[in-house]
């Protein structure tokens, strides 16, 4: 697992981006096309975490002591509002077991593993099939990073395999977000189900700005487009390692995903022996508490279950920044929120919000539902990496504007998971939108809101 990078941003950029500013297209023929969703048809919105047991160093399977207890606790992971447990132990050698599979079994958690099959075939098979019969068990990360094209082969071979042997098992693979096309060629090669993009924007600001990099966003834009040409996963590892990340920069990370159609989450990590990474941390192998970020992670994650229901049940068409107008970056193209298109009613004309030193600093992310009703998701970008600053003094008051056929709004609560009906004041709504955070919205009037049981407040 590795930090994004922009030391390589210019790699290959003629190959990403068309000079119509349209990202080209790639090959989607494929016959498994459908298997994701399928497969999210009877699971949740992703929540999950990888689990190392590598964050119990030294390595806690030398001169264990009898009655040694690694498991993660469960209990915790509740709390925490996670509902997925990706155990990638096995990515070193010398493991016996896979600590976070037993916990997960033990709780009823839906869990993963890590294959760790670039050893051939037969040992990715029999790891497989330690599981299979658990309802539980939903899927295999085959491989993090997999530049090495002989592990690409032997990744494609293993997909091949699972996906006769056992068909409701979803395959994965996790990749930096920044190194295109590399995992281009890495999904061209092993066809997994979806993809678990690496996508640490915070790394991306320099001394000059304080925002994140806007390439960034365009690699949001790059791999969403590239995962819908393919009906396969576009799930995202949020960044919970390094330094102390702010609540701001965690939501950004979480909410501007969402509004490039981002379809779940599975972070990096479970536990780690720094107070800064991951959601628990580890001494003595043992578990001492929980970290900084846990707290602001567990009230995010709280607010992505009451939206997630919703968010499956809708595509993604295109996401708008009101500060940017359109251009073409190394990492594809960036879309105004003037930009002139047909890919939107048009009812909604506008929307502003000031924090200083930010002016209309919004964007926003438009969807569709199954009857092609128009939905959309604003998203306040701002967000400091400094975790001492007041982060609800960055907060946005911002004014959405319609056309004069909308009278109503509807909004879906982060907060309750009700749908909340607006009445509009000389066609124009205004609201409060904590930094780094997004609301989702539907024209009032259509069809029920989808994904939930309509309780409308006002």
């Amino acid at each position: 697992m590795r930090t994004n990078s922009l030391s390589a941003v210019l790699l290959a950029a003629a190959m990403l981006v068309a000079g119509s500013g349209r990202i080209i297209a790639q090959d989607s023929n494929t016959k498994f096309k459908d298997r994701y969703a399928k497969w999210q048809q009877s699971h949740p919105f992703t929540l999950g975490v990888m689990s190392y047991d590598m964050a119990y160093l030294p390595h806690w399977y030398e001169n264990a002591k009898p009655g040694l207890i690694v498991d993660p606790d469960m209990d915790v992971f509740r709390e925490a509002g996670l509902n997925l447990l990706d155990d990638v132990s096995m990515s070193a050698g010398g493991h016996m077991w896979y600590p976070g599979v037993r916990a997960a079994q033990k709780a009823k958690v839906q869990y993963m593993i890590l294959g760790a099959g670039w050893s051939g075939l037969p040992d990715f098979q029999h790891r497989v099939k330690w599981f299979a019969g658990d309802p539980k068990f939903v899927g295999v990360q085959l491989a993090d990073e997999p530049y090495d094209p002989q592990d690409q082969k032997t990744f494609a071979e293993q997909v091949k395999w699972m996906r006769a042997a056992h068909p409701r098992l979803l395959s994965l693979i996790c990749v930096p977000m920044t190194d295109q096309p590399k995992w281009k060629i890495m999904w061209d090669v092993i066809r997994p189900d979806g993809m678990i993009y690496q996508w640490y924007p915070y790394h991306t600001s320099s001394g000059k700005t304080l925002d994140i990099n806007p390439a960034m966003y365009a690699c949001l834009g790059y791999s969403s487009e590239f995962c819908k040409a393919r009906g396969i996963a576009f799930f995202v590892a949020r960044g919970a390692s390094g330094r102390k990340r702010s609540d701001s920069t965690l939501r950004a990370n979480t909410f501007c995903a969402l509004a490039y159609g981002c379809t779940g989450f599975i972070d990096w990590r479970w536990g780690s022996t720094d107070e800064t990474t991951g959601y628990v941390r580890y001494k003595d192998k043992k578990a001492i508490g929980k970290t900084k970020h846990f707290e602001f992670l567990a009230r995010i994650n709280a607010e992505v279950a009451k939206l997630g229901p919703a968010l499956l049940k809708l595509r993604h068409i295109r996401t708008y920044h009101t500060n940017l107008t359109t251009h073409n970056t190394w990492a594809g193209p960036l879309y105004g929120f003037a930009e002139s298109d047909t890919l939107r009613t048009g009812k909604l004309t506008g929307l502003t919000g000031r924090t200083y030193p930010f002016q209309d600093h919004l964007m926003v992310g438009f969807f569709r539902d199954a009857s092609n009703e128009e939905y959309f998701m604003v998203a306040n970008k701002i967000n400091s990496r400094a975790t001492d600053v007041d982060h609800a003094g960055l907060a946005t008051q911002v004014t959405l504007t319609f056309t004069d056929e909308v009278t109503a709004i509807e909004r879906l609560s982060r907060e309750t998971g009700k749908v909340e009906r607006h009445e509009l004041k000389d066609h124009a709504f205004t609201f409060k939108l904590p930094a780094g955070t997004g609301d989702l919205f539907k024209y009032a009037g259509g069809r029920s809101f989808v994904g939930v049981e309509q309780r409308r407040v006002r």
